[in-house]
């Protein structure tokens, strides 16, 4: 077999298998300050499987001054399934919120977001989007490459 034949079977082979975070992009690599963090972040949309049920929820995250958080409809740390029973699964509590970096990009730039401290760690940790203020939130579900998510912005 001559060398073209063979790259017109890897180099499609190889695509298939390198996939990326449609959200990429969202996420905040500069860390954010604190007194741009503090506020009140709702829904902006789902980002789910089409087989999901449609359910009209709040999704509310406070983040409060005093390092406390309250949060309305967010999803658990572990989830069983993003598509029959998502909206069954979704939580309310409250706790401790710290930011932190929670990953990196490219492997090379931090993305910064936060944790949701509770004495059972129930809560998704949950990154912030854009390059400054006013931040957003996404709680990225399952496989990133999926591209399953639930995308708050700050309330004005």
């Amino acid at each position: 077999m001559n060398m073209r034949k063979i790259l017109f079977v890897l180099i499609p082979i190889a695509l298939v298998g390198c996939q990326y975070d449609p959200h990429a992009n969202l996420y905040t690599t500069n860390e954010p300050k604190v007194e741009d963090s503090v506020g009140t972040y709702v829904l902006d949309r789902f980002d789910l499987p089409i087989d999901t049920s449609k359910v009209q929820c709040d999704v509310v995250v406070e983040l409060h001054a005093d390092g406390t958080f309250a949060a309305t409809n967010i999803p658990p740390w572990k989830m069983d399934d993003v598509t029959t029973n998502f909206f069954s699964q979704l939580l309310n509590g409250s706790g401790k919120w710290e930011k932190d970096t929670l990953g990196t990009l490219d492997d090379s730039k931090r993305i910064w977001g936060v944790y949701l401290r509770t004495p059972d760690n129930r809560f998704h940790p949950v990154d912030f989007t854009g390059s400054k203020p006013p931040y957003g939130l996404i709680f990225t579900l399952g496989d990133p490459d999926s591209g399953y998510a639930v995308l708050l912005k700050k309330k004005q």
